[in-house]
């Protein structure tokens, strides 16, 4: 089946006839905290709850690592389903009816969908010509077949028939409209559900200097940042274990299933992105990084542990030997591989071991990058930071200060790219979408700190403050709308927050007045401003 669409007046009906009290009780247990419930999150490792749940608001939000959202959402994330498949189970859940107009399908994806199965059948019928090549990385024809793998013969556009527009969406073709993967093996991309959106190609017989592998564009139905690959034949052991191995290639994931071990994925031409760690950790507590044994190998493993100990999962890492990769590991030395698979190492334990086999000069420079890999600890879980950089000072005698340098430099990158807005933002943001109040002057998106607050600031003024409506278009504001809606605030604090993005609409305008009757007027209004007056903005308006 493909993509289905949802009726919204449907959503909207669903979510006012549920209680998130109720769906979200479905799956773990809540606990009445005052007037809302609480539990230990479900989507992070934690011993104290942060996750709350607010029958008023009929939202959800853990404060531990910054998920939110409503009925919906919360099924969604929690079963790892499709929207629509979500919707579907919360009535189920509930107890509601689906009407029959609920659901549409969406014609024109589902044809992609099916075109795109149909060419990697093709593509996998013409396998005979590469099995020789496989059967040199140890790879059987049942596993070939069960990743799809395939050949792309010279002229398989005019044997496939499909329509040009077809053949770019899977990308398919080049730029020049001569076929994109033409001579080489084809590696079929299968999105979380089993469905087929694109094509990587590899070159045979070194390829007279041509790139190893080529990856199909991103298109509607395929985006890198999103989807990792071997997802889809590792879900079974991935739910059973509770684990997931993250590895840098296709043929680490091929080799490692062709010896048993069916729980590894990875990236696509791209290194992990914060959404693939997010989708990780659902389904990996503790995620095992399994990356080659060379200089690029140490600088994805530190780059991937930054990326998950800032959503506060402690990630564990295997080192191969020198010289060694997953796919060749799995091929001539398994035993080993399994040994190392079963007791990998705490992040830190492999840090200090990589750290002690370097020479005095690469161990500075190490260190340093440990430290910022480390740095996010500080915010999602101080404990632990402050454990590792203990260690390291103990284990190699230097200055925990010395470290701790790369934490600031870590932390005014995250104030540069607005991760975490202020606080007089977000009760502005909270107050507008509330309708607690508001300020009687037009305010310029530029003047926020947060490139979050900008956006929900612009589309709040282009109209609709509806919290629930605002979550349906645009899911990835969720999380944040639920944490606003969750503050708890006084007028004083609303007050505050409209005169601070008020003095700085002001000071944005002064600075491009020339008038100096106009420049007096506006630092007068700043001054009481400061003072908390609001009310003097009217005056403004006036004049």
């Amino acid at each position: 089946m493909g993509s289905l669409k949802v009726s919204h007046s449907f959503v909207q009906e669903l979510l006012s006839r549920v209680d998130i009290v109720d769906i979200v009780s479905h799956y773990i247990d809540l606990k009445q905290s005052g007037r809302n419930f609480k539990a230990l999150c479900p989507f992070h490792p934690e011993k104290t709850p942060s996750f709350v749940v607010s029958p008023e608001k009929q939202i959800f939000k853990c404060f531990g690592c910054g998920v939110g959202g409503n009925a919906i959402t919360f099924v969604e994330k929690y079963e790892n389903l499709p929207f629509w498949e979500a919707v579907k189970r919360v009535a189920e859940i509930a107890g509601i009816e689906l009407p029959k107009d609920a659901f549409r399908e969406d014609s024109k994806e589902l044809h992609l969908e099916e075109t795109a199965y149909r060419v990697a059948k093709y593509f996998n019928s013409k396998l005979e010509t590469v099995l020789n090549y496989l059967k040199e990385r140890g790879i059987s024809k049942e596993t070939a077949d069960r990743f799809l793998l395939g050949y792309a013969p010279p002229g398989y556009l005019r044997e496939l028939n499909l329509k040009r527009e077809e053949a770019e969406l899977l990308g398919l073709v080049g730029k020049n409209g001569k076929e994109f993967f033409k001579g080489r093996l084809i590696i079929p991309i299968f999105n979380h559900s089993g469905k087929v959106v694109s094509f990587a190609g590899r070159v045979l017989n070194g390829g007279d200097g041509a790139p190893k592998y080529i990856n199909g564009p991103e298109t509607e139905l395929f985006k890198k940042s999103n989807l990792l690959y071997g997802f889809y034949q590792a879900k079974e052991e991935v739910l059973r274990k509770r684990e997931i191995i993250v590895v840098e290639g296709y043929f680490d994931v091929i080799s490692l299933y062709q010896a048993g071990v069916r729980r590894a994925v990875a990236p696509m031409g791209t290194s992990l992105t914060e959404n693939h760690a997010r989708f990780i950790k659902r389904y990996s507590p503790s995620p095992v990084l399994l990356f080659d044994a060379d200089s690029a190998g140490r600088k994805a493993t530190l780059r991937a542990a930054q990326i998950f100990f800032s959503l506060g999962c402690e990630p564990r890492v295997v080192q191969l030997p020198d010289g060694e990769d997953p796919d060749s590991m799995a091929r001539s030395r398994l035993p080993e591989l399994l040994a190392l698979l079963e007791s990998p190492q705490p992040f830190i334990k492999w840090a200090v071991a990589v750290a002690s086999a370097l020479s005095r000069e690469q161990q500075a420079l190490f260190l340093k990058e440990v430290g910022q890999a480390i740095a996010p600890l500080e915010r999602s879980n101080p404990f632990l930071y402050r454990e590792y950089l203990a260690l390291l000072a103990a284990e190699f005698g230097i200055d925990e200060s010395w470290l701790k340098v790369r934490v600031a430099v870590r932390r005014q990158e995250s104030h540069d790219n607005g991760i975490s807005p202020p606080l007089y933002e977000k009760l502005f943001i909270k107050a507008l979408v509330e309708g607690k109040g508001s300020l009687p002057i037009e305010v310029s998106p530029n003047i926020f700190i947060s490139p979050v607050s900008a956006r929900l600031y612009t589309l709040l003024s282009s109209g609709g403050t509806d919290p629930v409506e605002l979550q349906l278009q645009f899911p990835d504001l969720a999380d944040y709308i639920s944490e606003l809606m969750l503050l708890e605030v006084t007028d004083a604090d609303i007050n505050r927050s409209l005169c601070r993005v008020a003095i700085k609409e002001l000071k944005r305008r002064l600075k491009k007045v020339k008038d100096f009757s106009r420049k007096v007027e506006l630092k007068r209004l700043i001054f009481r401003l400061e003072r908390g007056e609001l009310e003097a903005l009217h005056t403004l308006q006036t004049t």
